[in-house]
């Protein structure tokens, strides 16, 4: 037994980060050696981060016989790269404070002087003045000194205290940061096991482990491009990266095993009306404001509004990003291409008058490529103008999605009250009934023909005696929603022309009843 454990050799190996696996919440790194073995040998991979998942370690190595693996906790016999520059950071900035603090004190020192100057001034002048020894320009161009003196010390301090504060701040930055690095690079962890082999060679040993700290979210660029009738798709991986170890020169894989779950266009709602009874002084107050607010609102003045191949791997997708890349932990977030490609899109521009007189431009396309894009974060953009951001759900192979592309100034829309009457609804009639008629206008000023979605609403009652009643619109929609009150016209409209809408409808309701929501 003793002659066994003499035929044991102990090798302590530097090992470099291979590859890297990220998830949407942690990462699985992989490390991989070569060495010559010509015996049973301990394995040490030393310098391994504190946080390490120890259920997640595994070992591969083809040709060798893996006996058991131990996990040690350690600590660096060396500081941290990043914690001394850390630290000389904050050092520097506590040599700039104290700078700061030293003029502080001459400037203390100054207005004393000056203040003291101050004080057996006005007995000196009175002396000097009387006895003509000095002119009284001159003690006035002497005070003058002394306040401009005292003012300017005055404003320095005050000014040097805002330096101060604004360093304080940075040097608690920087010592949270600091504190957050030690923590994981100080605390190290240890690896060891007992590789047993049958033949002197080189042996490829590849170790992994899961840790968290690094993650990557999807992010998308959108561009349209109207007139030739596509949308241009730049899918992004945003990657985070604070595991406490650099990734020099590594293999970098994307995996959405734990996928991560702004010019917007309105979503047309159900319009509701209620009511609640009024008393008999509140009611005859109702019937001549009523009156007067629809008249105003029907006089109010118009708006005028100028890559990577996906691999799928069991229930994920893995997305290798080419070549190889360096990403040092707590570097900013960097935002790196899987993916860029264009697809065939159907413009149309969504119009809604009763929400926003705003003209909406969307595009309609289908994800003819065998990409999964991911729900993300997307900036949109026109040509090379920015429009807004957006987010844009999980779009499969094969499936169709709707982009807004931001508001546009080139189609104008205009939504007016063209017709509003209060009268009763008989002559023995305890009911109220109140009439109402609006126009819609949109015009093209593209030089194009363009096509335009335009949506209409009636309100619906949410009570019993409370009737809606008499809908007309004209022309008529191309789809409706009676239920909820809201009708649809889709249209083609050419260059420099004008579309009109018209919707009316009356409403009833008893006399002693306020109704909420009807006129806005």
């Amino acid at each position: 037994m003793f002659a066994f454990l003499l035929c044991i050799v102990t090798l302590e190996v530097n090992s470099k980060i291979d590859s890297v696996v990220i998830y949407s919440d942690r990462v699985m790194v992989t490390r991989i050696i070569s060495v010559y073995l010509d015996k049973t040998t301990d394995i040490i991979f030393t310098n391994l981060p504190g946080a390490i998942d120890d259920a997640s370690v595994r070992v591969k190595a083809g040709g060798l016989k893996i006996g058991e693996v131990q996990i040690k906790k350690g600590y660096l016999k060396e500081p941290h790269p990043k914690v001394k520059e850390l630290q000389e950071d904050i050092k520097l900035l506590e040599i700039e404070d104290r700078a700061l603090l030293d003029e502080i004190m001459v400037l203390n020192d100054k207005e004393k002087f000056l203040q003291t100057i101050a004080v057996g001034g006005p007995d000196v002048i009175s002396q000097e003045i009387i006895t003509g020894k000095v002119s009284p320009e001159s003690w006035r161009l002497g005070l003058k000194f002394m306040v401009d003196e005292l003012l300017r010390a005055k404003a320095r301090k005050a000014e040097i205290d805002r330096e101060r504060a604004g360093l304080e701040e940075e040097m608690n930055a920087f010592r949270r940061e600091l504190q957050d690095i030690k923590s994981i690079v100080e605390n190290r962890k240890t690896v060891i096991f007992t590789a047993h082999l049958s033949n002197a060679q080189n042996y490829d040993i590849k170790l992994s482990y899961i840790l968290h700290g690094a993650n990557w979210r999807t992010y998308y660029e959108l561009r349209a491009n109207p007139s030739l009738g596509e949308v241009g798709l730049s899918y992004f991986a945003k990657i985070n990266q604070r595991t406490g170890e650099d990734w020099e020169n590594t293999n970098i894989v994307l995996s959405t095993a734990k996928p991560a779950l702004a010019g917007v266009t309105p979503k047309a709602e159900p319009w509701y009306i209620r009511g609640r009874i009024l008393g008999v002084k509140e009611k005859a107050l109702y019937y001549e404001t009523q009156t007067q607010r629809a008249v105003a609102v029907a006089e109010r003045p118009a708006e005028t509004i100028p890559t990577a191949p996906p691999i799928e791997a069991g229930i994920s997708i893995w997305y290798p990003l080419p070549g190889r890349h360096i990403i040092k932990s707590g570097d900013p977030e960097r935002k790196i291409k899987i993916y860029e490609t264009s697809f065939d899109a159907d413009f149309e521009y969504f119009i809604i008058p009763r929400v926003a007189e705003r003209a909406y431009s969307t595009g309609k396309l289908q994800n003819t490529s065998d990409y999964l894009f991911l729900a993300g974060e997307a900036g949109t953009y026109v040509g090379d103008d920015f429009t807004g951001k957006t987010f844009l759900s999980t779009i499969a192979p094969d499936e169709s999605t709707t982009v807004s592309f931001g508001v546009v100034d080139r189609v104008r829309d205009k939504r007016e009250l063209k017709k509003s009457k209060v009268s009763k609804a008989g002559l023995f009639s305890n009911k109220t009934k109140y009439e109402f008629t609006y126009e819609n206008s949109v015009v093209n000023f593209h030089n194009r023909k363009i096509k335009c979605s335009i949506v209409d609403q009636a309100p619906i009652s949410q009570s019993r005696d409370i009737k809606v009643t008499s809908i007309k619109c004209e022309p008529k929609p191309t789809d409706e929603d009676k239920d909820l009150g809201i009708y649809y016209w889709r249209v083609p409209l050419s260059s420099g022309t004008e579309y009109k809408i018209n919707i009316s409808f009356t409403v009833e309701a008893p006399s002693d009843v306020q109704i909420e929501g009807l006129i806005p």
